[in-house]
């Protein structure tokens, strides 16, 4: 697997408040300090959820999850998700495709998860093979099925129980 370069975060307050530092992913947080991330939970017409299997080297490596990450230093959250779709999937969408699903807090970090209703084929993608060697279309019945055999991250998991009936 190649190295990928230092990514670095803008770093918030609880009230998500810009605190004018940046953190290097990886680096500890001091009590109080937030990161943002995104997640894109994209549909098709059938109802099906696109959702990726993680690189085996990476944390939770195997399981499958939808595509996000952390929001680089200076980006917004729909910045941030268009590009991550890029960079998993090879597919470029724009904002007009992508509405604000739910923002959730955790520990450390804000979400903001947005739901982007598009048709794609699995055979245009071109996949990051550093970070998510395959992708499917899966059924809410396939994914909950998966979930009870735990190939899902559990954290996504946890957001797709939270939010399924909004859907």
């Amino acid at each position: 697997m190649v190295k990928a370069m230092a990514e670095y975060w803008d770093v918030y307050d609880r009230n998500r408040v810009f605190q004018n530092k940046v953190i290097r992913r990886g680096d500890a947080f001091e009590y109080g300090e937030y990161y943002v991330c995104c997640e894109v939970w994209i549909k098709n017409s059938n109802g099906d959820l696109l959702i990726t299997q993680r690189h085996p080297d990476k944390k939770a490596g195997g399981l499958w999850e939808f595509i996000g990450g952390g929001v680089l230093a200076g980006e917004n959250t729909l910045q941030a998700a268009i590009r991550e779709v890029k960079e998993e999937i090879g597919i470029s969408i724009s904002t007009q495709d992508l509405n604000l699903l739910n923002v959730y807090k955790q520990k450390n970090y804000f979400m903001d998860i947005y739901l982007a209703k598009i048709n794609l084929s699995i055979k245009d993608f071109v996949l990051d093979k550093n970070e998510t060697v395959d992708a499917k279309w899966a059924s809410k019945q396939e994914l909950e099925a998966m979930i009870k055999d735990d190939l899902i991250v559990r954290s996504v998991t946890q957001r797709y129980f939270l939010l399924k009936d909004r859907l």
